[in-house]
């Protein structure tokens, strides 16, 4: 018989209706699912009777959902390490475990009722811990509630987001490629159900994450998302107060006796936690193709709930989609799939076929299926045409180098929901007697691509630049070369699927305005009435990009240039495959259908210089 502990009558029932559970039948589902685990070179797992049943009744006692559950909670083992890196004996394990960041309540609101836990980002400190360590953290007491709490099991958990004290950092640890992982870990690996979740003391920014997290769920969690924010009252409507503890009110003990109890709880499960280190997939033996980190979850990866991979817009992203961009989600997979077609005909083009790329350059070209194609060709050819403007590789010391100088910021916040994303661009941080200025775009080239593929405000409402230029010198005006002009202007303004909607010019030099001048004479004329010099009038600028969403050194509250550094160097690593394939892709001009295309025919003073009108 299997080593099963017996359910009190209540949940048994409950078990029964809701999850298909049958005694009668338990002991050969748990023996079939024993033998399927053998016969799987790549997997080792946990095949106690107790862990096996929390599977089971996760996927409402469905086999085939069961095996694939139980290989993709292993599979996350290997593929996304960091959520569980941190064990029992690690030393910032108690370290996190005290600071309350995550507290699963051993109080329950009754046998049939949802188990509850309360997740409190704002009590780590982003410089220190990262969201990874956390989760890994909440993750091993997950394995003892999953072989030990059957209330948690059979009625689920209701969890508490409380983002009191959360600060910008803490939002920027939240990379699309960090999300990913977690929403796939908690709603498709663990055989938890998720009853819901309630969010708490919401700081500013919180729309963004929540509408990103919210487009990365199925249906059904969707539904279940509540923001009571300081509404505690309407919290416990659905979480009765008093299993909660005495911070929020309750009489379930306090944060620190919770904390105490799980403390206890880790080493009474010592040895259960030494030996699921050991389990995990040995992707090298998968029958088939291996599992990778960026299949799962990066942007080229299959993320199940989509009917093909693209992200949801957010409403008011997809407003703007559907007035401006004439975006109709009920053709794009038709549109996606012409240029596919396309792409497939070309012999001189190798490009991105992802739908999540193409799904840019459809936006950037309002939809218009010829001008994506011409857009696409120009993209890859300047990118064999122009190699020095992506020469420097993402993983060589001078990337790096010139990365932590500082020079394009990406602001986090933002003016309002459908608002173009801004940056700020600083060459004057830059020594041009070191660097050259192609090198400089080489790194901006490539967070801009990690920004079209990663950031719908991007791709729909466009970009703001601030052009800051204290310290810029002759000597940096004099990197810039009419012919480099001339290929940087091609490519921002004819070859990029982007919307330029405005550059905005502080602290001008002398020299200045030939430079400017002359780059005005390169746009069309759309862009041109898009140029902005407000040099040392700060006030003009914040009548244009809002104050509060500019970094602390720019007067506002969106954080240091330090912290969005860092964000981005993070960003840059999360992306390190992607970045590394993407420059396997141009085009080989001697397999072009007729004349070939050369530098001096798209950049040279003969060549045709020609100006789409786009936005």
């Amino acid at each position: 018989m299997p080593s099963i502990r017996p359910l009190p009558a209540e949940l048994a029932e409950k078990a029964r209706l809701e999850l298909n559970e049958d005694s009668k039948t338990v002991e050969a589902d748990i023996e079939h699912l024993k033998d399927w685990i053998k016969k799987q070179p790549h997997l080792r797992a946990r095949t106690d009777d107790q862990w096996l049943i929390a599977f089971l009744r996760g996927c409402k006692f469905s086999l085939e959902r069961t095996k694939e559950k139980i290989d993709l909670y292993y599979a996350l083992r290997t593929t996304a390490p960091d959520l569980h890196r941190i064990n029992q004996k690690h030393k910032m394990f108690d370290e996190i475990l005290d600071l309350g960041s995550f507290i699963f309540l051993p109080k329950g609101a009754g046998l049939t009722k949802p188990a509850v836990a309360i997740v409190r980002p704002g009590t780590y400190d982003p410089n220190k811990y990262s969201v990874s360590d956390v989760v890994s953290v909440s993750n091993l007491i997950e394995k003892i509630v999953l072989i030990e709490n059957d209330n948690a099991v059979i009625s689920g958990i209701q969890n508490i987001l409380d983002l009191e004290n959360v600060t910008m950092a803490h939002f920027l640890q939240l990379t699309p490629f960090q999300m990913k992982k977690m929403v796939m870990h908690m709603q498709d690996a663990t055989p938890f159900r998720m009853k819901g979740a309630h969010y708490l003391n919401t700081p500013t920014g919180f729309e963004a994450i929540f509408n990103a997290i919210k487009g990365l769920l199925n249906e059904k969690n969707k539904s279940r998302l509540y923001v009571h924010n300081k509404n505690y009252e309407e919290m416990y409507k659905h979480i009765p107060k008093d299993i909660l503890p005495a911070e929020y009110g309750g009489n379930g003990g306090t944060i620190k006796e919770i904390i105490d109890y799980w403390k206890n709880k880790v080493r009474e499960y010592s040895a259960f936690l030494d030996e699921d280190l050991e389990y995990g997939t040995d992707e090298s033996k998968r029958p088939g193709k291996p599992k990778t980190a960026e299949d799962m979850f990066g942007v080229e990866g299959s993320f199940r709930k989509l009917e093909f991979d693209y992200r949801p817009l957010t409403p008011a992203l997809a407003e703007k989609a559907r007035v401006e961009l004439n975006e109709d989600p009920k053709r794009l997979q038709e549109d996606l799939q012409h240029v596919k077609n396309w792409l497939a005909k070309q012999p001189h083009i190798r490009a991105r076929t992802d739908d999540q790329w193409l799904t840019v350059f459809l936006r950037g070209c309002k939809f218009s299926l010829e001008r994506v194609k011409e857009k696409i060709d120009l993209y890859y050819t300047i990118h064999t045409a122009a190699p020095e403007l992506f020469r420097l590789k993402h993983t060589e010391p001078l990337f790096k180098e010139i990365f932590d100088l500082k020079l394009l910021i990406v602001l986090p916040k933002l003016p309002a929901p459908d608002s173009p994303l801004i940056s700020i661009f600083r060459p004057g941080k830059y020594d041009p007697h070191k660097y050259n200025i192609t090198d400089i775009m080489s790194v901006t080239n490539v967070i801009q691509k990690i920004l079209l593929v990663d950031n719908d405000n991007a791709s729909v409402a466009g970009f703001r630049f601030i052009m800051d230029l204290e310290g810029a010198s002759m000597a940096h005006f004099l990197q810039m070369s009419p012919t480099l002009m001339k290929k940087a202007t091609v490519f921002s303004q004819d070859a990029s699927p982007v919307r330029m909607k405005g550059f905005h010019y502080l602290n001008t030099p002398p020299g200045f305005e030939t430079v400017f001048n002359f780059m005005k004479g390169l746009l069309n004329e759309k862009n041109r009435n898009r140029l902005y010099v407000h040099n040392k009038n700060y006030e003009e600028l914040y009548k244009y990009i809002p104050k509060d969403i500019l970094p602390i050194e720019y007067g506002g509250t969106g954080g240091t240039i330090d912290e969005i550094t860092n964000h981005w160097r993070q960003k840059v690593q999360d992306y390190s495959s992607w970045i590394e394939q993407d420059r396997t892709y141009g085009v080989d001009e001697a397999k072009r259908p007729g004349k070939p295309r050369t530098a001096e025919d798209l950049f040279g003073v003969e060549g045709s210089f020609r100006r789409l009108e786009f936005d």
